[in-house]
């Protein structure tokens, strides 16, 4: 497969439909991103088309994320004699393109930092814009040599001591009864700015991160959000292959890895309960509001007036400010009600 016909593949979608809606359902988010592809895939073998090609590639990688190129062809970097920085809209580095070099094997090697992630998240559902970087990176034939995996904590329920608890009773040990209990370091400093804790070394093949994140971002005792734990899993391809799956799945396979954690698929099993009570009751008010109303709604639609109209005369004329009591008594209502909207039993 050439360069040109990269930008052509077609969306995959191998993800279930429940992400489709909203990223924010997702219990663990792809944080980085790098792997290596075969330059002929990618191109920048001719200086005149080098930045050309590298803005192929990405908007073939990443379509509708804004991410771009930087113009200038840089130096060398990650053992590499040239690369391109990638930014975000706001001009924020997200990323690099790297290539060149008589050792690199004829390979390019693509970065994705946590900003060029989210621009990824962003662009499109979950399912559908990680599932298209899967189905890209098979074709060219894509090597991840890093990925991080992070699932965020807002309340802070599941903080640094329960991972150091985890830790002391063994729970990160490998599964089967082998091998010994990874390495612990504790890294930050007592005023406020925030802890680290890091279970495995990062010369190993995975290694989980746990950090006060919202500590990280600058906020402090008494500021809302100094709660946020970010548990980041890092896996690294030194003994055993990154399975592009992971892209899809991130929160199986970071669970898969460490089964400890199994309390971040939890998360999503409780979502999806929260979906189906919400497309329930939605669907229920809906039947009741067309035995009811139907016959107004039906003079309304039909008094000349096109969608628009409707949509504002419904709002103005027949709306109230307050939301259903079915939906306030639903600790995730407000999380999941867009995704019932958008559920095949309530399409339009």
């Amino acid at each position: 497969m050439t360069r040109r016909e990269a930008a052509g593949l077609p969306l995959a979608n191998r993800g279930g439909n429940f992400l489709n809606a909203d990223n924010s359902w997702v219990p663990a988010l792809p944080d980085f991103l790098r792997f290596t592809v075969q330059q002929a895939h990618i191109g920048l073998d001719q200086e005149f088309r080098q930045q050309l090609d590298a803005v192929e590639f990405i908007r073939a990688l990443a379509p509708d994320s804004g991410i771009a190129v930087e113009v200038e062809r840089k130096g060398g970097r990650r053992g590499y004699a040239h690369h391109f920085q990638l930014l975000t809209p706001d001009g924020e580095s997200c990323g690099d393109i790297c290539w060149g070099g008589d050792r690199q094997m004829g390979t390019v090697s693509v970065e994705l930092t946590g900003a060029g992630c989210a621009r990824v998240a962003a662009s499109r559902p979950f399912a559908e814009a990680w599932g298209h970087v899967r189905c890209l990176l098979e074709t060219v034939g894509a090597k991840i040599t890093r990925l991080d995996i992070a699932h965020d904590d807002y309340d802070g329920k599941h903080d640094l001591s329960l991972a150091v608890a985890m830790y002391d009773a063994g729970d990160f040990k490998p599964s089967g009864g082998g091998g010994s209990q990874p390495a612990m370091n504790r890294q930050g400093w007592n005023d406020g700015s925030g802890l680290t804790v890091c279970i495995g070394k990062s010369t190993g093949s995975r290694q989980l991160v746990v950090y006060e994140k919202g500590r990280e971002q600058g906020l402090r005792d008494g500021d809302e959000g100094v709660s946020w734990v970010r548990w980041e899993a890092r896996f690294f391809n030194r003994d055993r292959p990154v399975p592009l799956d992971a892209l899809e799945s991130p929160w199986e396979f970071m669970v898969g890895q460490y089964p400890a954690l199994s309390w971040i698929s939890a998360c999503m099993s409780v979502i999806r309960v929260a979906v189906k009570r919400t497309q329930a009751n939605l669907a229920g008010a809906i039947r009741h509001c067309k035995r009811q109303y139907g016959a107004l709604l039906n003079l309304v639609s039909k008094n000349q007036m096109d969608d628009a109209t409707i949509g504002r005369f419904v709002r103005l004329k027949l709306a109230r400010n307050v939301l259903p009591g079915w939906l306030r008594q639903n600790p995730l209502g407000r999380v999941s009600v867009g995704r019932a909207f958008a559920s095949h039993q309530l399409a339009v």
